[in-house]
């Protein structure tokens, strides 16, 4: 019986191995608050495609927003967009706002929502318009 489950276990183990890596490395601009509840969430809610897409044309994401309680109201907001190495900000950019009346006021229900606000304003970025401002080797197409 123990050997099915060593055989099992080291089967296992070869198939994570193998397996490619879940997540891809960029770049952001953003604030350390944002940085560190989109951390605390487990990094940036985009695809590994999105990553590429970025990494691709040597740009990185940027980050706007903010999570805070206002008058006993949790309330977030979020702004993504694309940005090169010389801080030319893509005119596209996906927006969000989470505003909750109901939870109990706290900035822990405000933090949840600033990255409900982020994931939604990543899935409204058109990904492909906003790095096609940028040529392959990062430099702004706007001129």
């Amino acid at each position: 019986m123990k050997k099915p489950g060593k055989i099992l276990l080291v089967a296992a183990i070869a198939v994570l191995s193998a397996a490619p890596a879940l997540s891809c490395s960029l770049q952001d601009i953003t604030t350390e608050p944002l940085r560190n509840i989109i951390n605390q969430q487990g990094g940036y809610p985009i695809s590994d495609e999105q990553c590429a897409m970025l990494n691709a044309h040597h740009l990185r994401i940027r980050v706007d927003g903010d999570a805070v309680v206002l008058d006993g109201v949790n309330l977030a907001w979020a702004d993504v967009s694309v940005i090169n190495a010389d801080h030319v900000i893509s005119t596209n950019s996906g927006v969000s706002t989470r505003i909750n009346r109901k939870a109990t006021p706290s900035q822990t229900v405000a933090n949840q929502l600033f990255f409900e606000a982020l994931q939604h304003a990543v899935n409204s970025l058109d990904w492909n318009a906003a790095s096609g401002q940028f040529s392959s080797s990062g430099k702004s197409l706007l001129n």
